[in-house]
């Protein structure tokens, strides 16, 4: 039995190890000078700051980030509210063709992000939304907000109809009841939810590369700057990943505890 026990524990390190490691050789890089890169099996060497000063001072990634904030809590907050409504609505009222409303709204996950590029282009464009915070956050509802629905009628499935039905008899309108009786049931699950959504906004590529130029500009955009006539500078692209994943990092580290519970 234990030494079933060890061996799984070494699979599970050696597994943590691999998938640790490109986070750790990023690190790593991110400390090297531009003359230490063409040694990459180098691990030992006098660290140095000149990447992190050209990545945050020199390309401005201090306004990336908060404008990735800015986008990424304010779609959470918005797909959350929506989300969970609508995930209400779905699991306790009866309307026709309620699995096919169910299938259209999951059906959006189903597009790759680059077919609907265009799309969203060409309405901001007709409506003058490009390279705004409006665009961004209501294109990244796109993939977030069918999500907080899959997610929060599960949550909302799992729940006795007593307490609510009895909230009811007293008079509790049903905003009140989802209010104060549901959503203090399920916050495990909407904290859960919450995270998930905001790692996939403040990740998202590919609609923060075309929809936003120069007054807005995401974290995760900002790889392309470090691409010149010399080539690709490393070194740079690696202050940048450790700056990009730090948040994410720190969030999940502080909030890990709950997180595993309401995935689970």
């Amino acid at each position: 039995m234990m030494q079933a026990r060890l061996r799984d524990y070494a699979w599970l390190a050696l597994a943590c190890a691999f998938a640790a490691f490109p986070v750790f050789y990023m690190l790593v890089t991110s400390f090297k000078t531009r003359a230490m890169l063409y040694e990459p099996a180098r691990f030992i060497f006098s660290p140095t700051l000149e990447n992190y000063q050209a990545a945050i001072v020199n390309h401005g990634l201090y306004g990336y980030i908060v404008d990735s904030l800015i986008v990424s809590l304010s779609n959470v907050a918005v797909c959350l509210t929506l989300g969970t409504v609508a995930a209400y609505a779905i699991h306790k009222f009866s309307f026709p063709r309620k699995e096919a409303v169910v299938f259209a709204i999951l059906s959006s996950r189903i597009f790759p992000s680059i077919a609907l590029v265009l799309p969203f282009y060409v309405i901001g464009l007709t409506f003058e939304m490009l390279d705004t915070y409006t665009i961004l956050i209501v294109t990244f509802m796109v993939f977030n907000l069918p999500f907080v629905v899959l997610m929060m009628r599960s949550y909302l499935a799992a729940l006795a109809p007593e307490v609510e039905e009895a909230a009811m008899l007293d008079g509790c309108s049903r905003l009140g009841v989802l209010v104060r009786i549901v959503l203090p049931q399920v916050r495990m699950g909407l904290f859960a939810t919450a995270i998930m959504c905001f790692l996939a906004a403040w990740n998202e590529f590919t609609y923060a590369l075309f929809l936003s130029s120069s007054k807005v500009n995401m974290v995760s955009t900002a790889v392309v700057f470090f691409k010149t006539e010399r080539g690709i500078l490393w070194g740079e692209v690696s202050a940048l990943g450790v700056v990009a994943v730090l948040p994410v990092i720190v969030l999940c580290f502080v909030a890990q505890k709950y997180l595993v519970k309401g995935m689970s």
